[in-house]
């Protein structure tokens, strides 16, 4: 059992950072940050938009359009996964603020398919972005080094979510729903800006990653990646344990949206609503993710962090089915978005410590975006499938009981097989870190 933690023990886990890992750490701290604060300006535009043009009975095929357009990107990323960080995650990004400028044009009057198209991308957007993030501080850290930072800088998406909904819920009533796509592309830049400053001011080195190294076969290729996952059961849970993280909340979020729908009416009320629900739980996170994460992944260990979200919407679905109170469905919401993008995406990331930079870079942007958007399209298949049956609610809450017990079986499984891949690492000799050519 887990100690209590004191204010003494709080304050060491905050104040750890080894002196020589500051600037580093502090730049990644605010490329996540910014980047995060632009999704969260984002997210309540969208969930405006697509609400009051598109409809949330209409999300299942907004989910399954996810899948599809994350499918083509990732066949497209994998063709320049070769090409130097610098030159790869800085020419994304500039592709990301060109896309906003381009949505400001054409969403106002661009009517309900313009809008659903929005929401794809900017699925698309997040996770790319996120997973470029954390496929840098993975090629940079190990896992002792991860278990004390990942929590500190992932602070940063916490302050970025409060910051985002903030921004949005102060500037949306004056400036408009679609003028938040100029702030947000502001903001893009920005962090396009940290990160050329972290790439020029840091001597940045990837980890030599003995553990795991996979037969050789060129990962550019998709049926080569498929049978590396395969071959390995450490990625068939970690695969499994993504797909079931899309789809189990995005069964929640589809209830969540018919309860936000029944309590605003209009985009900018609908916006404003649900940027202040945003901004109240970023809050939280920030705190968490500042103060407790780093502790937790220490002391309650890996299991608990990947499977505390899944057990926690199993439960709220169990007492919503006995209760029927929709405040339910706003907290099970909220509370699984907060774990998630605390303590569990910590957790998932620490794990890809014991992998190669083969893995890194050829097969995890294939798990983390493809699988991740493809599970995304399932769950609106899912959905689908419930309302042609005229199942209703009670349908989406059968699929989310199913969809939380498989998320739990693949976080107890990959965490066996990441311990065990932890102790054959400690076996093996220490190599140093090496830097990346640019050229």
């Amino acid at each position: 059992m887990a100690k209590n933690l004191g204010a003494k023990e709080l304050l060491q886990g905050l104040f750890s950072v080894p002196r020589e890992e500051r600037l580093r750490a502090s730049l990644l701290f605010g490329w996540l940050f910014l980047f995060i604060t632009t999704y969260y300006v984002l997210r309540p535009v969208r969930r405006g938009i697509v609400l009051d043009g598109l409809g949330n009975d209409n999300m299942c095929f907004v989910y399954m359009g996810t899948a599809l357009v994350t499918g083509l990107t990732v066949y497209v990323y994998s063709r320049f996964a070769h090409l130097p960080r610098r030159v790869l995650i800085g020419t994304i990004y500039s592709v990301f603020f060109l896309n906003l400028l381009a949505f400001y044009f054409a969403l106002p009057g661009g009517g309900s398919i313009m809008a659903g198209v929005f929401w794809v991308w900017l699925d698309v957007f997040s996770i790319m972005g996120v997973t470029l993030f954390w496929m840098y501080a993975n090629d940079v850290y190990d896992s002792a080094a991860a278990r004390t930072l990942f929590g500190i800088i992932s602070a940063g998406g916490g302050l970025g979510a409060v910051t985002g909904s903030s921004i949005t819920v102060s500037l949306v009533k004056a400036f408009g729903t679609y003028n938040m796509l100029l702030v947000a592309a502001a903001l893009i830049l920005l962090a396009l800006g940290l990160f050329l400053t972290l790439e020029k001011t840091s001597r940045v080195t990837h980890m030599r990653r003995p553990t795991m190294e996979l037969k050789k076969a060129d990962l550019s290729r998709w049926d080569a990646v498929f049978k590396a996952i395969l071959s390995s059961r450490f990625l068939v849970f970690l695969s499994l344990l993504v797909c079931f993280e899309r789809i189990t909340p995005d069964f929640i979020q589809y209830l969540y949206n018919d309860v936000l729908h029944n309590m605003a009416s209009g985009v900018d009320a609908i916006t404003q609503l649900d940027a202040g629900l945003e901004r109240t739980r970023g809050l939280v996170e920030f705190i968490v993710e500042l103060f407790f994460v780093s502790l937790i992944l220490k002391k309650a260990g890996t299991r608990f962090c990947l499977s505390s979200s899944a057990a926690t919407i199993l439960s709220a679905v169990v007492l919503f089915a006995l209760v029927g109170n929709p405040l339910l469905i706003v907290c099970a919401f909220h509370l699984d978005e907060g774990m998630r993008h605390a303590w569990f995406k910590s957790a998932k990331e620490l794990t890809y410590t014991v992998t190669s930079r083969d893995v890194l870079y050829n097969i995890k942007p294939v798990i983390e975006m493809f699988f991740y958007r493809f599970a995304r399209g399932f769950a609106g298949l899912a959905i689908y499938c419930s309302q042609a049956l005229h199942l209703g609610v009670k349908g989406v809450m059968a699929l989310t009981a199913v969809s939380s017990f498989v998320w739990l079986f693949a976080a107890f499984g990959l965490t066996r097989e990441f311990e065990r891949l932890e102790r054959e690492k400690a076996t093996e000799p220490i190599l140093e870190p090496v830097a990346e050519s640019v050229s």
